[in-house]
C-alpha cells in the first residue's frame, strides 16, 4: 500500500497541505502574540466583535457552492472553465450582497463610528473571495504544492504588513486593513499561479445554466453556512451585547478580548482536521462512486485519525494552556489561558465535524445538514443567553460545546440515511487504534 503510486501522490499533496498549514499556523500565532500585546484586551476585544460580525455574514461570498464546485471538478473536470466562471459570478454577486447588508445591519444597531469602520473595511475584503475557486481547482486536482505555496506566500505578506503597523505604532482602524490586504495577497498570487499551469481565468465561461444548477443543490449549505458560523462567532458578539449593559463597554471589550484570544489559539491548533479532509476528500469522493464498502473505510479510517489527532492535541491543551498563553501574551491575558484549557473539551467535536462534511457531501445530504446546524445554533445562542449572564466567557464555552454535541453527533440517531455515519464516527472514537490499510 505505502508504495503504490497512488499513495505515494496522495501522500505528497497531504505533506504540502500540511506544511501549509503549520507554516500558516505559525505565522497566525506570531503576528497575533506581536499585535494583540501591542493593542491590548480591551481593544482586541473592540477589533474582533467586527471581524466575528462579519464572519457570521461571509457565507453570502460563496452562497453555498463552495462544496458542489470542489465536488463536481473531481467528478466533471471536463467543466473546468464552466464551473470556475459560474463560481466566480456567485460570489462576486455574494460579496456585493454581503458589503449591502452589512452596511443596513450596522446603521440598524446603531454602532459607534469606529465600529462600523472596523465593519465595513473588513467586509470589503470578500469582494475578493472569488479566487477561492482557483483553490478548490489545483486541490481537486491534488495539486497540495501550488496551494500551499500561494497561501503561505500571501500569509506572509499579511503577516508583514500586521507587524509592520505595530512597529509604527498604528491606530487600531488600520488593522482592519489586514485582512484585505491577505485576500487581496491571496488573489493576486492565484491568479498568477493558475496562468503558470497554463491556464487563463478569461477562459472561465460563466452560464446561467450552471449557475442555476449549482444554486439549486447549495441553497441549504447557504442557510447550513449561516447557521454553522453563527454556533462558532455568534458567541463572541454575544458576550459584548449581554455584558456591555452589566459592566459596560470597556469591560465587555476586555472580555472579549480575552475570550478572542483563546478562540484564535484554539482555531489555530484545529488546523489538522482540515488539511486531511481537504487531502482525503478526492480518495473519499472517488471510492464513493466505485466501491461502498471502501468508501465506508475510508470515512471510519477518517473518524480514527480524526479521534487521535484529538487525543495528542486536546490532553496537553488542558494542563498547559495558561502557563503558555501567559508566556506568550503576558499576564494581562492570564484569563485567555484559562479559557484556552476548557475549549479543549470542544476539539473533539470540532474535529468530528470536519470528518463529517465528507460523509454530508458524497451523500448529498445537505438539508439534512441545514436542519442540523439550525439545531446547533439555536442551542447555541439559547444556551448563550442563559450561561453568559452567569458565567461570562465560560458560559459561552459551555453553550458551545453542548451544541456541537448536539448536532454533529447526537442528531445522526434519528434519520435513516445517518444512523451508518452515527456508527462509522462512534467505530471511529472507540476503535481508534485500528486503521485499517485500505486501497
Amino acid at each position: 500500500m505505502f508504495r503504490s503510486e497512488g499513495f505515494q501522490k496522495y501522500f505528497k499533496n497531504f505533506s504540502w497541505l500540511f506544511a501549509d498549514r503549520v507554516l500558516r499556523m505559525l505565522l497566525v500565532l506570531v503576528t497575533t502574540i506581536v499585535v494583540s500585546r501591542y493593542l491590548g484586551v480591551e481593544r482586541i476585544g473592540q477589533l474582533n466583535y467586527a471581524l466575528a460580525i462579519v464572519s457570521i455574514a461571509m457565507v453570502l461570498t460563496s452562497l453555498g457552492a463552495n462544496e458542489i464546485i470542489s465536488r463536481d471538478l473531481v467528478r466533471h473536470p471536463e467543466r473546468r472553465d464552466e464551473l470556475l466562471g459560474s463560481s466566480f459570478a456567485i460570489k462576486l454577486a455574494g460579496g456585493v450582497v454581503l458589503n449591502l447588508a452589512l452596511l443596513a445591519f450596522v446603521l440598524l444597531k446603531d454602532l459607534d463610528m469606529l465600529t462600523i469602520l472596523l465593519v465595513m473595511i473588513t467586509a470589503v475584503g470578500e469582494l475578493f473571495k472569488w479566487s477561492t475557486v482557483i483553490d478548490y481547482y489545483f486541490l481537486s486536482q491534488v495539486k497540495g504544492r501550488t496551494a500551499a505555496q500561494v497561501n503561505i506566500l500571501s500569509s506572509m505578506i499579511s503577516s508583514g504588513y500586521k507587524l509592520l503597523l505595530v512597529y509604527y505604532q498604528a491606530p487600531l482602524l488600520w488593522f482592519a486593513w489586514g485582512y484585505m490586504t491577505e485576500i487581496l495577497s491571496y488573489t493576486i498570487c492565484y491568479v498568477i499561479a493558475y496562468r503558470h499551469h497554463g491556464l487563463h481565468i478569461r477562459k472561465w465561461r460563466p452560464s446561467w445554466r450552471m449557475v442555476r444548477y449549482v444554486l439549486d443543490q447549495s441553497w441549504p449549505m447557504l442557510i447550513y453556512g449561516f447557521a454553522l458560523q453563527a454556533q462558532l462567532k455568534i458567541d463572541q458578539v454575544m458576550i459584548f451585547d449581554i455584558l456591555k449593559g452589566v459592566s459596560g463597554d470597556r469591560a465587555a471589550h476586555a472580555e472579549l478580548g480575552q475570550y478572542s484570544v483563546a478562540v484564535k489559539m484554539i482555531e489555530a491548533m484545529a488546523f489538522l482536521p482540515v488539511v486531511l479532509q481537504i487531502s482525503l476528500a478526492p480518495a473519499i469522493a472517488r471510492a464513493r462512486i466505485q466501491d461502498i464498502d471502501l468508501y465506508h473505510q475510508r470515512i471510519t479510517n477518517q473518524y480514527r485519525i480524526m479521534f487521535m489527532l484529538y487525543l495528542a492535541t486536546a490532553i496537553p491543551l488542558f494542563f498547559l494552556a495558561e502557563p503558555i498563553i501567559v508566556m506568550l501574551y503576558g499576564p494581562e491575558f492570564n484569563e485567555a489561558g484559562v479559557l484556552l484549557s476548557w475549549f479543549a473539551f470542544r476539539l473533539l467535536f470540532s474535529f468530528m465535524g470536519v470528518a463529517k462534511g465528507s460523509f454530508i457531501t458524497n451523500e448529498g445530504l445537505f438539508k439534512f445538514s441545514l436542519v442540523t446546524a439550525v439545531i446547533g445554533a439555536v442551542v447555541n445562542i439559547g444556551l448563550n443567553v442563559v450561561l453568559i449572564p452567569a458565567m461570562g466567557s465560560f458560559g459561552a464555552i459551555w453553550a458551545n460545546v453542548a451544541s456541537f454535541l448536539i448536532s454533529i453527533y447526537v442528531v445522526d440517531l434519528f434519520t435513516a440515511r445517518t444512523r451508518i455515519n452515527f456508527r462509522m464516527m462512534t467505530l471511529g472514537m472507540f476503535t481508534f487504534w485500528k486503521i485499517r490499510s485500505v486501497r
